[in-house]
């Protein structure tokens, strides 16, 4: 399974999801009403212009869900940049004209789609650029953001990764621990043991992908320990999957060694995915280690906004 089909999605066919969410998040704004707006504004039919403005320089994300946010309103929206466009302090992004009330009062969810956005934009394009075609995101995202964070990835540079649960089989400890608890009882879950958990999860993977036509989505399995990835990997060899194998929280020294290991055994036909603990600071050590991913959640949870702000023409 190549780079592109297992670490990239299209997200254009979720682009209905994305606005309706951002449409829950201004009702959660506004709620029954602005009432700073209501009592403070008397001409109800007064018409603004006002501008979207850069106020730091980073990678440009979130103007899907902004514009839609505006244009609900009745609002005119016109975008000056494009999504990944880097965007330089002080620069406008776009000019938004209408009834001064909408302008207000959707202010504010208009701008946190894209300051969040922006910032994981701009988080994951200060790692894509150092090592290109190398770093994804994870499903640890903002609960109901999922699609727009893994969007704001890709606008900076790097790979999404499965969206959810159900466009990949990812086998993970705990699916592990249910296995070893199925077959063995309340016994320890020695290294033996998991062994063996590992080569039942991949065969029952691998029974129901073929049983319900999901030839498309990939089997990845998670390992913690070389034996565990040799494993796996002998695995590859003769069933055909997994079709990528993630080590997980080692070292990258570890890492070196069982990229080493998996090579030797399956070849090159087969990923290898690095997660646990990756952060800007350690990243080089683990794609030196000659994985083909890494994969953090660092530029999502750990991404700082991007500063932008939205002023009626006129005052400052």
């Amino acid at each position: 399974m190549n780079k592109e089909r297992a670490y990239n999605r299209n997200l254009a066919k979720y682009k209905v999801r994305m606005i309706s969410q951002a449409n829950l998040a201004l009702d959660d704004d506004v709620g029954s009403g602005d009432i700073t707006t209501q009592a403070l504004i008397r001409d109800v039919a007064r018409l603004e212009d006002a501008v979207i403005i850069a106020k730091a320089t980073g990678i440009l994300c979130g103007l899907q869900e902004a514009e839609a946010v505006l244009e609900e309103g009745g609002l005119d929206f016109k975008g000056y940049k494009k999504e990944g466009d880097v965007i330089k302090k002080g620069e406008v992004i776009a000019k938004v004209r209408g009834n001064v009330k909408e302008i207000v009062m959707r202010e504010r969810t208009a701008l946190d789609y894209l300051q969040v956005l922006s910032g994981i934009a701009t988080a994951t394009h200060h790692l894509a650029r150092r090592f290109p075609g190398r770093v994804a995101g994870l499903r640890k995202t903002h609960p109901g953001l999922c699609y727009s964070e893994k969007r704001a990835i890709q606008a900076g540079g790097g790979f999404s990764h499965r969206l959810g649960l159900y466009d990949g089989f990812l086998i993970k400890d705990n699916h592990l621990a249910a296995i070893i608890r199925e077959l063995y009882g309340d016994d320890d879950a020695t290294e033996e043991k998991k062994i063996m958990a590992i080569r039942e999860a991949l065969k029952r993977a691998k029974e129901y992908r073929l049983s319900h036509n999901l030839e498309d989505c990939f089997i990845e399995v998670e390992v913690e320990s070389l034996a565990q990835a040799l494993v796996a990997a002998k695995i590859h060899r003769v069933e055909g999957v997994p079709d990528m194998i993630l080590l997980d929280n080692m070292t990258p020294q570890n890492v070196t060694q069982c990229v080493k290991a998996i090579r030797r055994e399956a070849g090159e036909g087969i990923l290898i995915e690095s997660s646990g603990g990756v952060t800007s600071k350690n990243i080089r050590a683990y794609v030196e280690a000659g994985v083909d991913i890494v994969s953090t959640s660092q530029i999502t949870l750990a991404a700082k906004p991007l500063d932008i702000s939205m002023k009626i023409i006129g005052y400052k």
